[in-house]
């Protein structure tokens, strides 16, 4: 004799029901297992945003002050649009005229410091020698005479002899408005290579400049400014 086993059918709605507490357990285990991971993210995408605004903010504030001190620079045009010659950089808005007199001075007394000191460190000498030369206009009178003098003065000659030049500024005579000429005096203090003193001499050196840039990529790194010397006369100060 067999046995007859009934089974019924569930619900549709038990086994919607079954169905949905299953997706909510699965749910919540997920945002229990993955949501700090997720949260995570979201700050750290957010902490990456904040730090990309705050370094593009302080680049464009450095470019600010850089565009802002930056001296603008004169260039002469053909009236094609090429461009010819380079007249230097022009005085600041905010400078007034002594300052910017100063300005080309200091440029000056770089050329006078490299031209006249005399130094046993022949390597430094040399390099005066290769910097005084960067700041006078090529085919110049200023760079005959200056020619000249290194061939009458050798400097390297002379400290082998045991013969050292130091100069100590004093003044400059400010140029008449519109000029482009300049008056330096200095003071030569000449010493043994033991350190005694063997004269003191004053000397005026009369230059007439032009604002170019200068030729070379090595005259460009020592005389930024462009100032280069087309006459040179210079004697000493009666008297000194």
């Amino acid at each position: 004799m067999q046995t007859e086993v009934v089974t019924e059918a569930l619900p549709d709605t038990l086994i919607k029901e079954a169905a949905s507490e299953k997706a909510r357990r699965f749910k919540r285990e997920w945002e229990e297992r993955y949501s700090s991971l997720l949260a995570g993210r979201r700050h750290w995408k957010i902490i990456a945003g904040a730090q990309t605004i705050v370094i593009a903010g302080l680049c464009v504030a450095l470019w600010d002050m850089g565009r802002q001190a930056h001296t603008p620079d004169v260039v002469v045009l053909e009236k094609s649009g090429s461009q010819i010659a380079y007249a230097g950089p022009v005085q600041p808005q905010s400078m007034d005229d002594a300052t910017w007199d100063l300005v080309r001075v200091e440029q000056l007394k770089k050329f006078i410091s490299a031209w006249r000191t005399v130094t046993s460190d022949v390597v430094a000498q040399n390099a005066d020698w290769d910097m005084s030369f960067a700041f006078v206009g090529d085919n110049s009178q200023a760079r005959a005479a200056l020619s000249k003098w290194y061939e009458e003065n050798d400097p390297v000659k002379r400290a082998a002899k045991g013969e050292l030049v130091t100069v100590q500024f004093k003044t400059f005579d400010p140029p008449l408005k519109g000029s482009h000429t300049y008056g330096l005096w200095w003071t030569e203090t000449t010493t043994s290579t033991s350190g005694q003193v063997t004269g003191t001499k004053t000397w005026h050196a009369r230059i007439v400049y032009a604002q170019k840039i200068p030729t070379s990529e090595y005259a460009r790194s020592v005389n930024g400014l462009g100032i280069l010397a087309t006459e040179l006369s210079f004697e000493p100060v009666a008297g000194s």
